[in-house]
């Protein structure tokens, strides 16, 4: 007869379990929301603004010892949103120093930028916090902000974040530009 009563009690005890350790892992009034710090400042900084595919990447020699090294980045717009129309076809150029210590664009690669409005020099790069990735559903992949408790990830895993449809990063971005 006790076997019959914990057959049914125990799945019950774990189910209520289960939703207690939920309710407590987030509460209800803080979901996650993308990071990217001060949206309204990172967009009226960026003279182009964009989801796209790298199509080529060049290194341009300087021509001289007073001229820099300059890589040209050739990109495939799959969702523009400022300075650029979809299914342009845009090269911007950045300082070769910049590839020296920074990130790379790799050929095939989808990202997200907010870049700078060229400089005298007609280079750009990224603003600050100004490169997602795109997944291969086209979604931007956001970093998720840290609360001071929270524990690092573990090595190996990566940090937590959101996809976000590129449909309503365009929403987030035209009330960012109207505030």
């Amino acid at each position: 007869m006790w076997c019959r009563i914990w057959k049914f009690t125990l799945p019950t005890l774990i189910l209520a379990a289960c939703f207690h350790l939920l309710a407590e892992e987030r509460p209800a009034d803080s979901p996650p929301r993308p990071e990217i710090s001060n949206l309204h400042a990172t967009v009226t900084r960026s003279g182009y603004v964009f989801a796209g595919t790298v199509k080529a990447v060049k290194q341009i020699k300087p021509r001289d010892r007073s001229s820099v090294g300059v890589m040209r980045i050739t990109f495939y717009i799959d969702q523009g949103f400022r300075g650029v129309r979809t299914g342009q076809t845009i090269s911007i150029h950045e300082w070769a120093g910049l590839w020296a210590n920074g990130e790379h664009y790799r050929l095939g690669e989808h990202v997200m930028l907010f870049l700078y409005p060229p400089s005298r020099l007609g280079l750009t790069s990224p603003v600050p916090n100004g490169r997602f990735p795109v997944d291969s559903s086209g979604r931007a992949v956001i970093p998720v902000p840290r609360s001071p408790s929270a524990t690092s990830p573990r090595h190996g895993q990566s940090p937590p974040s959101l996809r976000i449809n590129l449909r309503d990063l365009s929403l987030a971005l035209r009330r960012a530009e109207e505030e």
